[in-house]
Protein backbone atom coordinates (compact mmCIF):
# COMPACT_ATOMS: atom_id res chain seq x y z
CA UNK A 1 0.00 0.00 0.00
CA UNK A 2 1.55 3.08 -0.86
CA UNK A 3 1.89 5.87 1.88
CA UNK A 4 1.57 9.21 2.10
CA UNK A 5 4.44 11.30 3.15
CA UNK A 6 4.54 12.22 7.06
CA UNK A 7 4.74 15.60 8.33
CA UNK A 8 8.53 14.95 9.31
CA UNK A 9 9.13 14.54 5.56
CA UNK A 10 7.21 17.28 4.49
CA UNK A 11 9.04 19.77 7.12
CA UNK A 12 12.73 18.19 5.89
CA UNK A 13 12.05 18.69 2.15
CA UNK A 14 10.04 22.18 3.08
CA UNK A 15 12.91 23.42 5.44
CA UNK A 16 15.54 22.97 2.14
CA UNK A 17 13.07 24.75 -0.27
CA UNK A 18 12.25 27.70 2.19
CA UNK A 19 15.92 28.53 2.26
CA UNK A 20 16.55 28.56 -1.23
CA UNK A 21 13.17 30.25 -2.03
CA UNK A 22 13.24 32.98 0.29
CA UNK A 23 11.70 36.45 -1.53
CA UNK A 24 13.57 39.26 -2.22
CA UNK A 25 11.49 41.50 -0.30
CA UNK A 26 11.17 39.85 2.73
CA UNK A 27 15.15 39.86 2.64
CA UNK A 28 14.66 43.81 2.69
CA UNK A 29 12.54 43.71 5.82
CA UNK A 30 15.54 41.91 7.24
CA UNK A 31 18.12 44.03 6.36
CA UNK A 32 16.05 47.05 6.70
CA UNK A 33 15.40 45.82 10.72
CA UNK A 34 19.52 45.07 11.03
CA UNK A 35 20.33 48.64 9.54
CA UNK A 36 17.92 50.22 11.75
CA UNK A 37 19.98 48.38 14.54
CA UNK A 38 23.11 49.70 13.68
CA UNK A 39 22.21 52.87 12.42
CA UNK A 40 23.99 54.77 15.49
CA UNK A 41 27.52 53.60 13.40
CA UNK A 42 26.30 56.30 11.07
CA UNK A 43 27.80 59.05 12.67
CA UNK A 44 30.90 57.21 13.59
CA UNK A 45 34.22 58.92 12.46
CA UNK A 46 35.92 55.59 12.09
CA UNK A 47 33.09 54.44 10.15
CA UNK A 48 34.01 53.00 6.71
CA UNK A 49 32.22 55.54 4.64
CA UNK A 50 29.18 54.09 2.22
CA UNK A 51 30.18 53.02 -1.61
CA UNK A 52 29.21 55.23 -4.20
CA UNK A 53 26.75 53.72 -6.58
CA UNK A 54 27.03 51.93 -8.79
CA UNK A 55 27.35 53.21 -12.80
CA UNK A 56 24.41 51.97 -14.99
CA UNK A 57 25.29 51.94 -18.60
CA UNK A 58 21.92 50.85 -20.24
CA UNK A 59 17.82 51.25 -18.07
CA UNK A 60 15.64 49.04 -20.64
CA UNK A 61 12.25 50.02 -21.24
CA UNK A 62 10.40 47.42 -19.60
CA UNK A 63 6.58 46.40 -18.52
CA UNK A 64 7.57 43.68 -16.05
CA UNK A 65 10.85 42.06 -14.91
CA UNK A 66 9.18 38.47 -15.70
CA UNK A 67 11.91 36.60 -17.93
CA UNK A 68 14.51 39.17 -16.96
CA UNK A 69 18.11 37.58 -15.18
CA UNK A 70 19.74 39.06 -12.48
CA UNK A 71 23.78 38.74 -11.95
CA UNK A 72 23.16 36.86 -9.18
CA UNK A 73 20.94 33.85 -10.53
CA UNK A 74 23.42 32.13 -11.95
CA UNK A 75 24.39 31.24 -8.96
CA UNK A 76 21.43 30.10 -6.84
CA UNK A 77 19.03 26.97 -8.32
CA UNK A 78 17.04 27.73 -10.97
CA UNK A 79 13.34 26.42 -10.79
CA UNK A 80 14.31 24.14 -13.51
CA UNK A 81 17.22 22.61 -11.41
CA UNK A 82 14.85 22.50 -8.47
CA UNK A 83 12.56 20.12 -10.16
CA UNK A 84 15.32 17.82 -11.58
CA UNK A 85 16.96 17.71 -8.15
CA UNK A 86 13.55 17.09 -6.42
CA UNK A 87 12.28 14.50 -9.06
CA UNK A 88 15.90 12.58 -8.29
CA UNK A 89 15.43 13.10 -4.69
CA UNK A 90 12.30 11.50 -4.61
CA UNK A 91 13.83 8.41 -6.12
CA UNK A 92 16.55 7.97 -4.12
CA UNK A 93 13.85 8.20 -1.07
CA UNK A 94 11.26 5.51 -2.65
CA UNK A 95 14.41 3.14 -3.35
CA UNK A 96 15.44 3.45 0.09
CA UNK A 97 12.18 2.74 1.52
CA UNK A 98 11.39 -0.17 -0.49
CA UNK A 99 14.82 -1.95 0.70
CA UNK A 100 12.65 -1.89 4.10
CA UNK A 101 9.50 -3.08 2.66
CA UNK A 102 7.67 0.16 1.98
CA UNK A 103 5.85 1.28 -1.03
CA UNK A 104 6.23 4.87 -0.41
CA UNK A 105 6.36 8.07 -2.20
CA UNK A 106 7.55 11.70 -0.80
CA UNK A 107 4.31 14.18 -1.09
CA UNK A 108 5.19 16.68 -4.02
CA UNK A 109 6.36 20.04 -2.21
CA UNK A 110 5.69 21.94 -5.18
CA UNK A 111 7.70 24.61 -7.81
CA UNK A 112 10.22 26.37 -6.35
CA UNK A 113 9.27 30.26 -7.34
CA UNK A 114 11.18 32.24 -10.06
CA UNK A 115 13.32 34.99 -8.51
CA UNK A 116 11.93 37.56 -10.79
CA UNK A 117 8.50 36.95 -10.42
CA UNK A 118 6.97 40.17 -8.54
CA UNK A 119 10.41 40.91 -7.60
CA UNK A 120 9.46 44.71 -8.28
CA UNK A 121 5.58 43.80 -6.94
CA UNK A 122 2.89 44.14 -9.19
CA UNK A 123 3.62 44.37 -13.10
CA UNK A 124 1.48 42.13 -14.50
CA UNK A 125 -1.98 44.72 -15.95
CA UNK A 126 -3.93 41.26 -17.10
CA UNK A 127 -3.41 40.02 -12.90
CA UNK A 128 -4.12 43.77 -11.61
CA UNK A 129 -7.53 43.60 -13.68
CA UNK A 130 -8.52 40.64 -12.21
CA UNK A 131 -7.17 40.50 -8.66
CA UNK A 132 -6.39 43.74 -7.87
CA UNK A 133 -2.90 43.30 -5.10
CA UNK A 134 -4.54 39.74 -4.54
CA UNK A 135 -2.50 37.00 -5.05
CA UNK A 136 -4.22 33.95 -5.00
CA UNK A 137 -2.21 30.58 -3.16
CA UNK A 138 -1.46 27.60 -6.03
CA UNK A 139 -2.70 24.03 -5.55
CA UNK A 140 0.97 23.51 -4.94
CA UNK A 141 0.96 25.25 -1.83
CA UNK A 142 -2.96 24.15 -0.60
CA UNK A 143 -1.28 20.69 -1.05
CA UNK A 144 1.99 21.69 1.26
CA UNK A 145 -0.57 23.25 4.04
CA UNK A 146 -3.43 20.00 4.02
CA UNK A 147 -3.63 18.72 7.17
CA UNK A 148 -0.81 15.77 7.62
CA UNK A 149 -1.26 11.95 8.31
CA UNK A 150 0.87 10.74 11.16
CA UNK A 151 2.95 7.95 10.03
CA UNK A 152 3.55 4.63 11.66
CA UNK A 153 6.54 4.85 13.90
CA UNK A 154 8.51 2.20 12.29
CA UNK A 155 8.24 3.95 8.92
CA UNK A 156 9.59 7.29 10.40
CA UNK A 157 12.18 5.42 11.88
CA UNK A 158 13.73 4.41 8.15
CA UNK A 159 12.89 7.58 7.00
CA UNK A 160 14.14 9.79 9.20
CA UNK A 161 14.93 13.48 9.57
CA UNK A 162 18.24 13.81 7.20
CA UNK A 163 21.70 14.25 7.99
CA UNK A 164 22.71 16.66 10.80
CA UNK A 165 18.84 17.08 11.92
CA UNK A 166 18.34 17.39 15.48
CA UNK A 167 16.14 14.35 15.94
CA UNK A 168 18.81 12.32 14.32
CA UNK A 169 21.67 13.95 16.71
CA UNK A 170 19.91 12.14 19.58
CA UNK A 171 19.11 8.65 18.12
CA UNK A 172 20.78 5.87 18.34
CA UNK A 173 23.92 5.47 16.09
CA UNK A 174 23.46 1.58 15.26
CA UNK A 175 19.46 1.10 14.27
CA UNK A 176 18.09 -1.69 12.06
CA UNK A 177 14.42 -2.33 11.19
CA UNK A 178 13.74 -6.01 9.96
CA UNK A 179 18.19 -6.81 10.57
CA UNK A 180 18.81 -4.01 7.90
CA UNK A 181 20.68 -1.24 8.97
CA UNK A 182 18.88 1.95 8.82
CA UNK A 183 21.63 4.43 7.08
CA UNK A 184 22.42 7.74 8.78
CA UNK A 185 19.98 10.37 8.97
CA UNK A 186 17.57 7.33 7.35
CA UNK A 187 16.17 7.49 3.62
CA UNK A 188 16.28 11.32 3.44
CA UNK A 189 19.58 11.00 4.92
CA UNK A 190 20.59 8.94 2.35
CA UNK A 191 19.15 10.47 -0.60
CA UNK A 192 21.11 13.97 0.37
CA UNK A 193 24.22 12.14 0.95
CA UNK A 194 23.54 10.51 -2.70
CA UNK A 195 22.80 14.01 -4.45
CA UNK A 196 25.47 15.91 -2.69
CA UNK A 197 28.57 12.92 -3.44
CA UNK A 198 31.41 15.30 -4.50
CA UNK A 199 30.51 18.23 -3.20
CA UNK A 200 27.09 19.19 -4.15
CA UNK A 201 24.47 21.60 -2.50
CA UNK A 202 20.80 21.16 -2.11
CA UNK A 203 20.28 24.63 -0.54
CA UNK A 204 20.99 28.54 -1.97
CA UNK A 205 24.53 29.44 -0.87
CA UNK A 206 24.16 31.50 1.94
CA UNK A 207 26.39 34.31 0.40
CA UNK A 208 24.82 34.55 -2.86
CA UNK A 209 20.97 34.41 -0.83
CA UNK A 210 22.84 37.64 0.71
CA UNK A 211 23.98 39.15 -2.49
CA UNK A 212 20.25 38.55 -3.73
CA UNK A 213 18.80 40.30 -1.01
CA UNK A 214 21.11 43.21 -0.21
CA UNK A 215 20.41 44.46 -4.17
CA UNK A 216 17.43 44.72 -3.10
CA UNK A 217 17.39 46.92 -0.28
CA UNK A 218 20.05 48.83 -2.28
CA UNK A 219 18.26 49.39 -5.01
CA UNK A 220 15.13 51.26 -3.09
CA UNK A 221 17.36 53.22 -1.37
CA UNK A 222 19.29 54.52 -4.60
CA UNK A 223 18.46 57.42 -5.70
CA UNK A 224 17.75 56.96 -9.63
CA UNK A 225 14.66 54.73 -8.49
CA UNK A 226 13.73 57.11 -5.70
CA UNK A 227 13.73 59.62 -8.25
CA UNK A 228 11.44 56.61 -10.66
CA UNK A 229 9.49 56.12 -7.07
CA UNK A 230 8.70 59.83 -6.72
CA UNK A 231 7.78 60.22 -10.46
CA UNK A 232 5.23 56.97 -10.57
CA UNK A 233 4.01 58.76 -7.10
CA UNK A 234 2.93 62.16 -8.83
CA UNK A 235 1.31 59.81 -11.88
CA UNK A 236 -0.41 58.13 -9.23
CA UNK A 237 -2.14 61.61 -7.36
CA UNK A 238 -2.88 62.91 -10.57
CA UNK A 239 -5.52 59.58 -10.68
CA UNK A 240 -6.94 60.43 -7.17
CA UNK A 241 -4.68 58.08 -5.23
CA UNK A 242 -1.23 59.19 -2.66
CA UNK A 243 1.30 56.74 -2.26
CA UNK A 244 5.01 57.70 -1.61
CA UNK A 245 6.50 54.35 -3.38
CA UNK A 246 4.75 50.84 -5.20
CA UNK A 247 5.49 49.49 -1.91
CA UNK A 248 3.27 51.48 -0.20
CA UNK A 249 0.39 50.63 -2.46
CA UNK A 250 0.74 46.75 -2.99
CA UNK A 251 1.12 46.93 1.06
CA UNK A 252 -2.46 49.09 1.51
CA UNK A 253 -3.90 47.64 4.50
CA UNK A 254 -7.51 47.72 2.96
CA UNK A 255 -7.17 45.44 -0.01
CA UNK A 256 -6.53 42.36 2.59
CA UNK A 257 -9.84 43.04 4.69
CA UNK A 258 -11.77 40.84 1.98
CA UNK A 259 -10.61 37.59 0.51
CA UNK A 260 -10.71 38.92 -2.77
CA UNK A 261 -10.36 42.55 -4.57
CA UNK A 262 -12.74 45.10 -4.05
CA UNK A 263 -13.39 47.31 -7.28
CA UNK A 264 -11.51 50.12 -5.54
CA UNK A 265 -8.32 47.79 -5.21
CA UNK A 266 -8.82 46.70 -8.39
CA UNK A 267 -8.58 50.77 -9.75
CA UNK A 268 -5.68 51.11 -7.53
CA UNK A 269 -4.02 48.22 -9.09
CA UNK A 270 -4.50 49.37 -12.56
CA UNK A 271 -3.04 52.60 -11.85
CA UNK A 272 -0.42 51.51 -10.40
CA UNK A 273 0.39 49.11 -13.29
CA UNK A 274 -0.30 52.62 -16.01
CA UNK A 275 2.20 54.58 -13.82
CA UNK A 276 5.00 51.92 -13.72
CA UNK A 277 4.79 52.06 -17.19
CA UNK A 278 4.67 55.27 -17.75
CA UNK A 279 7.31 56.20 -16.17
CA UNK A 280 9.28 53.07 -16.93
CA UNK A 281 9.83 51.72 -12.94
CA UNK A 282 10.70 48.55 -13.61
CA UNK A 283 13.33 49.19 -16.12
CA UNK A 284 14.92 51.70 -14.16
CA UNK A 285 15.18 49.59 -10.67
CA UNK A 286 15.77 46.27 -12.58
CA UNK A 287 18.96 48.30 -14.45
CA UNK A 288 19.99 49.72 -10.67
CA UNK A 289 19.66 46.21 -9.01
CA UNK A 290 21.46 44.54 -11.68
CA UNK A 291 24.57 47.31 -11.24
CA UNK A 292 24.52 46.75 -7.52
CA UNK A 293 24.37 42.68 -8.31
CA UNK A 294 27.58 43.01 -10.54
CA UNK A 295 29.26 44.76 -7.85
CA UNK A 296 28.85 42.14 -5.25
CA UNK A 297 29.64 39.20 -7.90
CA UNK A 298 32.77 40.89 -9.45
CA UNK A 299 33.86 41.17 -5.79
CA UNK A 300 34.15 37.72 -4.72
CA UNK A 301 34.05 35.66 -7.70
CA UNK A 302 35.77 32.94 -6.74
CA UNK A 303 33.89 31.85 -3.63
CA UNK A 304 30.62 32.21 -6.45
CA UNK A 305 32.14 29.96 -8.80
CA UNK A 306 32.76 27.56 -6.11
CA UNK A 307 29.10 27.71 -5.45
CA UNK A 308 28.13 27.17 -9.30
CA UNK A 309 30.31 24.17 -9.10
CA UNK A 310 28.61 22.89 -6.26
CA UNK A 311 25.52 23.12 -8.27
CA UNK A 312 26.60 21.21 -11.28
CA UNK A 313 27.82 18.48 -9.37
CA UNK A 314 24.43 18.12 -7.30
CA UNK A 315 22.69 18.12 -11.10
CA UNK A 316 25.11 15.53 -12.19
CA UNK A 317 24.32 13.46 -9.32
CA UNK A 318 20.39 13.56 -10.04
CA UNK A 319 21.03 13.35 -13.77
CA UNK A 320 22.96 9.84 -12.73
CA UNK A 321 20.08 8.81 -10.76
CA UNK A 322 17.76 9.57 -13.52
CA UNK A 323 19.79 7.36 -16.06
CA UNK A 324 20.14 4.67 -13.77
Amino acid sequence: MRSAAPESARRSIRSIRSARSIGAPVVAALLALGAAATGCTAGDPKAAPAAAPPAVDVVPTLTTADGQSLPIAQYLISPDEDRRIETARTALISSCMKRFGFDYAPAAVGTKPDLMVRRYYLTDAASAAAQGYHWGGSANEKQRTAAPQPPAPEMQAVLGHGRGSPAESSAPADRSYHGIAIPPGGCLGEADDTLTRGGGILQDDAGALEINGRSFADSMADGRVRDAFAAWSRCMKEKGLTYASPVDAVGDERWFSSPTATAPEIAAATADIACKQQNNVVGIWFAVESAYQSRSVQADPKRLEQTRKAIDVTLANAAAIKAS
